[in-house]
């Protein structure tokens, strides 16, 4: 396997899918992530790290087990100890086609193995702006005026937005041209969040979170509102993804009227 920035255009259809939009954006260099192939000309697997989601990713195909040994052998060696000089010790992922999940679980006989249902909604319609905030509290689009102030310090918990996106992108010209983002700020607090974190093709998955103080107070709504409205103003569908044990997220994405469109799932263990 060969670490490497991202692929062009003519070498990346064998390992994308558009169902998962956070590591085949990786793979098309749309977004920020980690990424390696077996072979940088004609790749036939891919393995994505998204920040963003948390976790690595499995995208393409295996065709017999001496490639599947291969790929074990270098998980161990290399991506296991990649966790382990950032402090993590278990490896989180998910199996992007069908053809290789067969073998990735075989790869990993041995472990004690955790999973869970990973569910994928999008929406490809406006919301009608039907919210009101609570009083003091200010919706602003992450454009550059907002920008300017978080990076001249004018709010308190600024690492709120910052990590979210500079571990996306890399910098606000890259989320500005390729992404959307609204805060809801509190004085010079930002209490609430909602971010497209990747982008392939024209599909956009979500990062939406509130501070524990402003929880309860409908602001997610409020913020898929905006987000929803303005991809569909700039053509963009928005993705929304959660894991089963997540209930609040799904109803939250079930209120604003996305669609169930796809299921997955999520595993992990320790190494």
């Amino acid at each position: 396997m060969i670490k490497i920035e991202s692929l062009s255009e003519g070498q990346y259809e064998n390992i994308i899918n558009d169902n998962c939009p956070s590591f085949s954006g990786i793979v098309a260099g749309e977004c920020k992530g980690n990424l390696w192939v077996d072979n940088i000309e004609k790749p036939k697997i891919a393995i994505a790290d998204s920040y963003a989601v948390g976790s690595f990713a499995f995208l393409g195909s295996i065709n017999n087990e001496d490639e599947n040994m291969t790929l074990r052998n270098y998980i161990i060696s290399d991506i296991f100890n990649f966790l382990k000089q950032k402090g993590i010790y278990y490896f989180e992922y998910s199996v992007e086609s069908d053809g290789l999940k067969p073998y990735i679980q075989k790869m990993f006989e041995g472990k004690k193995i955790q999973s869970e249902k990973e569910y994928s909604f999008r929406i490809t319609e406006s919301i009608n702006k039907n919210y009101l905030l609570p009083d003091n509290l200010k919706m602003q689009r992450v454009d550059f005026d907002l920008w300017s102030k978080v990076m001249n310090g004018e709010f308190i918990n600024d690492s709120f937005l910052t990590k979210r996106l500079l571990e996306s992108w890399g910098s606000f010209d890259n989320f500005e041209k390729k992404s959307i983002g609204f805060c809801i700020t509190y004085l010079d607090n930002i209490v609430a969040v909602i971010i497209g974190t990747a982008r392939f093709k024209n599909i956009i998955p979500i990062d939406i979170e509130t501070i524990d103080e402003f929880k309860h107070r409908g602001l997610g709504y409020s913020l898929t509102i905006e987000f929803v409205n303005q991809c569909i103003q700039r053509g963009l569908i928005a993705q929304w993804d959660c894991v089963e044990s997540n209930s609040i997220s799904r109803k939250l994405a079930e209120k604003a009227a996305f669609k169930l469109f796809n299921e997955n799932e999520v595993f992990w263990f320790q190494i």
